[in-house]
């Protein structure tokens, strides 16, 4: 072996070497975690409309579908104590002022559309003022008024409140509707009709209507709810391509298969205390047969699914089918691993002068597809928890090391001083601190003068040697310490007898774990100050 590497040592490392390695580890985690990883992930998310051929008379709308954001506040997970939910939310939020900031200015939509359980308690018995707080930190996580973007809301069922539960707010539709619009609502948003159905109170309104024994024809709607909008749109004749966009979704066949990019089995009929997985298929088809719509968006379930509707007869565009397109939840905190959104581009044509029609030749009108967000929650517990435990495991032993080769070192080059016997009553640490064995004489008094001294150093304090005598053993030594001082001309000194309590092995416990918390907050403050500016750059900057 070369010489230069016989001398080169590379173990035990230095102190600056292990606190300095973990520090620039941290550093490169947080920053690609915390910065780069989500443009990394939305680098491939694009407008499904910019793979299509260019027509010069076309006209593309854009719009980003977002659905069950269900900001958390105190009552949603009611079995963590109080720390463990202020963590939960404070985390929750961040996540989600991140990936809202990151994928704002990524995709830069035309228009933004809610599908619904936009707060989580919603729904909930509440004051006004809290509820106008919990609503506020809605606006202030997605940030829309300040970007100037039309947005659309839809009511979900932890919105609104789903059954008869005596938690449920009756002013909760009160409070929506002041806060963010009209529970059903019609639009047009690039030469498209596109209808908000409040599903919440489509299924309150179908379960009173099958219980009574009235089909959907000769039932007498409430006026202004679900059903009763969805007959007077379907009163009237509509050219243009119609979008549906619904919180429940549609019911579908039990073994209807949700594609590839689903996580999670399918979605199945099924209801519980203030939800309901699907629409009835009295409800479905009445949608179905009432709107032909062109394409449906949902929400509700969480996860993605795409599921193709027979339709009772041929749409406007002639399809006899109509896909529907369960969008993701925004938040990491619904249960998948991926959360996400979808882009819609809804695409209309110039009409031609001689016809006023469409160009033959022209692009599909509705375009979608799904973008994806990273596994935060993959990332805290796969990649920040093991690298915590490993920062942790590689300070204990590196202190531990050196503590046991202080320690070694520390025997090797003890004195040898034997102790001092002759007074019974001192008794001290010993020489386990390494100081000077210093013994008072046998009947000096304890404010007597000492000028016979006069090699006694001023101040001083000298703890006193220790007694091996039979009958303190078992016992807890103690030390002896003195100052002298000059009063009234005449140099006096005080002793003191204390209690040792911490003894060789005892110190250098302490110079351990001294030097483990030492070393962890050194190596944590970088990373722990690179993730708040991260943080505050990702979702401001």
């Amino acid at each position: 072996m070369p010489g230069y590497l016989r001398n080169l040592k590379l173990w035990p490392p230095s102190h600056i070497m292990v606190v300095t390695g973990l520090r620039a580890a941290w550093m490169i985690v947080i920053l690609w975690y915390e910065v780069c990883t989500f443009d990394h992930v939305l680098h491939d998310c694009q407008w499904p409309d910019i793979h299509q051929t260019d027509t010069p008379s076309a006209r593309i709308a854009r719009v980003l579908v977002v659905a069950d954001p269900q900001i958390a506040d105190h009552r949603s997970y009611p079995m963590r104590n109080s720390l463990m939910k202020t963590l939960g939310q404070f985390i929750i939020d961040l996540n989600l002022r991140r990936s809202w900031h990151s994928t704002i200015n990524r995709v830069q939509p035309h228009a933004v559309v809610f599908l619904g359980d936009l707060m989580d308690n919603g729904r909930a018995t509440m004051s006004n003022s809290e509820y106008n707080a919990y609503a506020a930190r809605f606006f202030d996580i997605f940030n829309l008024r300040d970007l100037s973007i039309p947005t659309f809301f839809l009511p979900g069922n932890h919105d609104l409140g789903l059954g008869e539960e005596v938690s449920f707010s009756l002013e909760a539709a009160t409070r929506y509707t002041s806060h963010f619009g009209p529970l059903n609502h019609k639009t047009t948003i690039g030469n498209h009709t596109v209808l908000f159905i409040d599903a919440v109170t489509l299924v309150e309104e179908d379960i009173v209507r099958a219980d009574r024994g009235y089909s959907y024809d000769n039932w007498p709607a409430v006026v202004g709810g679900s059903i009763d909008f969805v007959k007077r749109f379907a009163a009237h004749e509509h050219a243009s391509p119609t979008v549906l966009f619904t919180h429940i979704p549609l019911a579908r066949p039990l073994d209807a298969d949700c594609g590839p990019l689903r996580e999670r089995g399918a979605i199945r009929q099924g209801h519980g205390l203030g939800y309901q997985n699907t629409l009835s298929n009295e409800a479905s088809q009445f949608l179905l047969r009432s709107l032909g719509p062109s394409l449906i968006f949902s929400g509700d379930d969480h996860d993605y699914c795409e599921y193709s509707h027979p339709l009772p007869f041929p749409s406007a565009s002639g399809s006899t089918a109509v896909r529907e397109i369960t969008v993701k939840s925004f938040s990491m905190a619904m249960g998948v691993h991926r959360p996400g959104f979808q882009l819609l581009s809804l695409i209309s044509t110039v009409p031609a002068t001689e016809t006023l029609t469409q160009l033959p030749n022209s692009p599909p009108s509705l375009l979608d597809t799904p973008c994806f967000l990273p596994d935060q929650l993959g990332i805290y517990l796969n990649v920040y928890l093991p690298f915590i435990l490993l920062s942790v495991l590689s300070l204990l032993a590196f202190n531990a090391h050196r503590t046991l080769a202080g320690g070694n070192k520390h025997a090797q080059h003890q004195p040898n001083v034997s102790p001092r016997l002759s007074h019974p009553e001192l008794s001290s640490c010993r020489a386990n601190d390494d100081y000077e064995l210093y013994q008072r004489p046998p009947g000096q008094s304890v404010m007597e003068d000492n000028d016979e001294d006069p090699m006694l150093p001023f101040p001083v304090t000298k703890p006193a040697g220790p007694v091996y005598s039979s009958k303190f053993r078992g016992r807890s030594s103690s030390s002896s310490h003195s100052w002298v001082f000059h009063l009234l001309g005449r140099r006096r000194r005080v002793s003191l007898t204390l209690p040792c309590l911490i003894t060789n092995r005892r110190v250098q416990e302490m110079g351990f774990l001294r030097g483990f918390f030492s070393d962890v907050v050194d190596v944590a403050w970088p990373p722990l100050l690179a993730f708040c500016i991260a943080a505050w750059c990702t979702t401001h900057v």
